[in-house]
């Protein structure tokens, strides 16, 4: 079916594409309503049972309105957002750009979002069963010295509605934002949510998990100092890795514009990052896997390497429905 599909997706705009599919999975969530997540390996974070490890990545579904069509393709969860405190716009089109030959595409979207108050409004009493995460973030007006507040601001709001959270430190399209991921920042940002979030309950009234997200264009010793000082905090786990501004190896045309880079070309260094983490955690935090999984043996050795859940985005684009069961059915 997606081989129809595909190439009149492919013949639009690319974030005129996006637009038309977050909608069309919107009306099959309306018609038939949230579906259970697939049968696979189940894993336990946090004290979240996933009834399989792969899951949708944040940012396809920004604003939490297509939960319910895309629980159809069997995701074990489905993450939405970057969610800030204000709406914003982002940044100026065209932002969203296809590498076809790279089985890539590079976003500049800059934290396009209707605003967390329109995201609590949909995830009330929401129907699907499986996990939900909420990514959150800060306004790109937000001065880095004060943006523990959005992140606070966010947390409390979406806490009763989701499962868990995850904490966006990695984007590289909100100026200033990964500086608050390296390791002489994060505690600013993680504390304070830390603090916070003993106060609150997740959708299902049980502790609220908190995940980390990271970017990969860190050197490995920086990654590891911040590995170093989440593990002595009381962080949930760390989702590895975001997009990359890193260009080497590319052949499409496109290949020069300004964003972060997601898809085939990010898979080895996504894969470096996860083995990284895993040998020096050794086991005392979680390491949900992402970026370049276009298949599903691409999902299995991500487990194989010691994931314990696997995020896609930019391969259910080029790939199609069928990669999410081929991943779940690999890592079986």
């Amino acid at each position: 079916m997606y081989s129809f599909v595909k190439p009149v997706l492919f013949a639009l705009d690319p974030e005129r594409a996006h637009d038309l599919t977050i909608g069309s999975m919107n009306i099959i969530g309306r018609c038939f309503g949230a579906a259970e997540s697939t049968k696979g390996r189940c894993v336990e974070i946090g004290g979240l049972k996933f009834a399989n490890p792969i899951g949708l990545a944040a940012g396809l579904d920004k604003d939490g309105v297509a939960i319910s069509g895309f629980s159809h393709l069997g995701f074990g969860h489905i993450e939405v957002g970057t969610v800030t405190p204000q709406p914003q716009s982002g940044n100026a089109k065209p932002r969203i750009f296809r590498l076809k030959k790279d089985q890539a595409l590079i976003n500049r979207f800059g934290f396009n979002n209707e605003g967390v108050d329109a995201l609590v409004n949909r995830l009330l009493d929401h129907p699907y069963r499986g996990i939900i995460g909420v990514n959150i973030g800060k306004n790109k007006d937000t001065p880095n010295e004060r943006a523990q507040v959005d992140y606070v601001t966010c947390l409390k709001q979406v806490a009763p509605l989701t499962d868990y959270i995850t904490v966006n430190v990695s984007s590289p399209n909100t100026p200033g934002l990964r500086n608050l991921g390296d390791a002489s920042k994060i505690l600013d940002i993680i504390t304070p949510v830390l603090e916070e979030r003993i106060q609150l309950k997740n959708r299902r009234n049980q502790y609220l998990p908190i995940f980390v997200k990271l970017a990969p264009d860190f050197e490995d010793a920086e990654i590891i100092k911040v590995l170093e000082i989440l593990k002595r905090t009381d962080t949930d786990g760390i989702i590895l890795t975001n997009t990359t501004i890193n260009r080497e190896h590319l052949t499409d045309r496109q290949r020069t514009n300004a964003g972060g880079l997601s898809g085939a070309p990010l898979a080895r260094r996504s894969e470096h990052c996860l083995d990284l983490a895993i040998n020096y955690l050794e086991g005392q935090l979680p390491v949900i896997s992402v970026g370049g999984v276009m298949t599903g043996e691409d999902a299995k050795r991500r487990i194989d390497l010691g994931a314990s859940l696997v995020q896609i985005y930019t391969g259910l684009i080029y790939r199609g429905p069928k990669l999410i069961s081929d991943a779940i059915m690999a890592t079986c």
